[in-house]
């Protein structure tokens, strides 16, 4: 059921439906969205780039699904729910927000306004991401921060179609660790460090308006080993591969099918997660749940991200048992009509 692409192919053929549906550990889908047969309305780009340094949570969004553009940034903290916001929305801009179609090739997008100047710079060694901006609550803000790019790293790539053969899912996720620079909300400044951890959101696809997924993620320094985990399901057609995989020191772990035990009415109790083979398992106990709730004419995004502390294991191909405690992680619930 998990189908491994190992050579370079074209996501989509000349009717706009995806070529080879199914997973890899490095971009090798060509996306030839010229190829799409869809409503300019339809396509949907972002990346999005989530860090974790202590108890604080970045956020840094650039995305366009071509009626409306998004470009934000949102420091928390797990422990004790201080948090700050940064966002600007553009109507329209359809083609003149361009985002790189390789997430693996040196690029830069940069988008500003009035008030804001906001950047990511791809390179082979590093991803530089950057936000300048003045905020009437807030006062000055400013980013400067370089994740580690270590290419040699697999990740986890996968090519999903939807019911309407015209609709797919490129989606590209990739965990970091380590960096350096700074991040400040007004007074509040924070420093990354090589302790500090990050994973990359990269998607480009045609959605139904409607849709629902799961999605969650962590990574951590283990006694000088690095460790990462990615896990989605609920969007899709996922008979040829799963979002389901872990990574130790650079190389990628396939995962089939989970089994999880998720309470959707009390966001807050324990979720359970397993692999059917025994790879995987791991309890998230919830210590903090960031409500999304936004409404913007027709569009509405509603998400429960919730992070907390997993507990758990994975099995390496040799029998080594790698145990895993108090890693602060989330995994997410969304409903969104966009």
């Amino acid at each position: 059921m998990e189908n491994k692409i190992t050579k370079r192919t074209d996501l989509l053929d000349r009717k706009g439906h995806v070529i080879k549906p199914g997973y890899a550990t490095k971009m090798l889908y060509n996306y030839n969205k010229e190829n799409i047969k869809a409503h300019p309305f339809a396509l949907k780009e972002w990346d999005f780039y989530q860090i974790y340094c202590g108890d604080y949570i970045l956020k840094m969004t650039i995305g366009n699904i071509s009626y409306i553009a998004n470009f934000s940034a949102e420091l928390f903290n797990v422990t004790t729910k201080e948090s700050y916001s940064f966002s600007r929305m553009k109507p329209l801009p359809l083609k003149s927000i361009v985002l790189p179609n390789d997430p693996e090739q040196p690029s830069l997008i940069r988008v500003e306004g009035k008030d804001y100047t906001m950047s990511f710079e791809v390179q082979k060694t590093h991803r530089q991401l950057k936000l300048t901006a003045k905020d009437d609550k807030i006062g000055a803000i400013n980013i400067d921060i370089v994740l580690n790019n270590d290419i040699t790293n697999e990740k986890m790539v996968i090519a999903t179609p939807f019911a309407k053969k015209t609709k797919f899912y490129l989606n590209y996720k990739e965990n970091y660790f380590g960096g350096k620079g700074i991040i400040a909300f007004g007074q509040r400044r924070i420093e990354l460090d090589e302790n500090s951890t990050a994973v990359l959101d990269w998607g480009r696809g045609v959605w139904p308006f409607s849709q629902e997924w799961f999605w969650g993620n962590g990574s951590a320094i283990i006694e000088g080993n690095h460790f990462g985990f990615n896990i989605g399901w609920g969007f899709g057609d996922l008979k040829n591969a799963s979002e389901n995989m872990f990574f130790w020191n650079g190389k990628a772990y396939k995962l089939g099918r989970l089994h999880t035990e998720i309470d959707t009415t009390d966001y807050m109790k324990p979720w359970k997660f397993r692999d059917e083979e025994g790879k995987f398992q791991f309890v998230m106990t919830p210590i903090y749940d960031q409500v999304t709730d936004t409404k913007v004419a027709f569009i509405q995004m509603y998400c429960h991200q919730l992070f907390g502390s997993f507990d758990g294991f994975v099995m390496l191909p040799d029998g080594k048992k790698v145990i895993i405690n108090n890693l602060l992680a989330f995994c997410e619930h969304a409903k969104n009509r966009w």
